[in-house]
């Protein structure tokens, strides 16, 4: 009976502490979220889209991404698992949070899937974006493919630890999809979890890849082959980050000669 009650009491203790370490990431989340609005120096779309119109040809989809470029000063550890360092930074969630552009990016999305696997590759499949990707591009480009579109987590789950939110059968073909590829180990874990799930996964489409991350040999290691519509390559980002940092200086000359 004494050591029912001392491994009882053994266990609030950890649930407790636990619920400690929760609490106080979410607090340093919270607080560290409010300490600034959107990341870094946004560039000018018009210096932005003279950049990109060597890699993504004129379309409704480059002057998305062209309104959406920040520069940061400095470089910046972005990504869920593994922490790579850039400071050009395309914000594709805040333009799929307007319904116009969000439109616009997912039926790109669902023509380059017809485009790269064909009407009967996708028919009866899955489309799938993590719920750390771009989930709202993600289902509407499922909506506008007729296909059923799950969600999937690669940290903690609500749901019993379940990683996959959506109804599916063991053994189907599920198909990644995100705006933004770029950190092989996030999506490679995607993809494990998928499988050990029991889908089938041989693919993942995006709209854009950045050349500077490992996504592409990442994904190849767990035999899964990236298509993506647009590159973004190592010239033009350091085309747009010189470009961001002399926007940020002449900045700093004007207010400093105000003052």
């Amino acid at each position: 009976m004494e050591t029912a009650v001392f491994l009882v009491g053994v266990i609030a203790a950890l649930v407790a502490v636990l619920t400690l370490v929760v609490n106080v990431s979410q607090y340093r989340l919270q607080k560290h979220s409010q300490k600034g609005g959107p990341p870094g120096h946004r560039l000018d779309p018009a210096e932005a889209d003279k950049i990109l119109s060597g890699e993504v040809t004129s379309d409704p989809v480059r002057a998305i991404a062209a309104d959406h470029i920040f520069i940061e000063s400095e470089k910046k550890g972005v990504g869920y698992i593994d922490k790579l360092q850039i400071c050009v930074y395309l914000d594709m969630h805040s333009a799929a949070c307007d319904p116009r552009k969000r439109e616009t990016l997912g039926v790109a999305l669902a023509d380059f899937v017809r485009q790269v696997l064909g009407p009967q590759a996708i028919r009866g499949a899955l489309l799938v974006s993590p719920r750390e990707g771009n989930l709202l591009v993600g289902s509407t480009a499922a909506q506008h493919l007729g296909m059923n579109f799950l969600m999937i987590r690669t940290g903690r789950a609500p749901r019993f630890g379940y990683p996959i939110e959506g109804t599916f059968s063991p053994g189907s073909t599920a198909i990644l999809v995100d705006d933004l590829c770029m950190e092989a180990s996030f999506l490679a874990r995607c993809v494990k979890l998928l499988r050990r799930y029991g889908l089938n996964v041989a693919h993942c489409i995006c709209l854009f890849e950045r050349l500077d991350g490992d996504a592409r040999e990442g994904l190849a290691a767990v035999s899964v082959e990236l298509h993506s519509r647009y590159q973004i390559d190592d010239d033009e980002l350091t085309r747009l980050k010189d470009r961001g940092e002399a926007a940020i200086e002449a900045e700093k000359q004007a207010e400093g000669t105000e003052s």
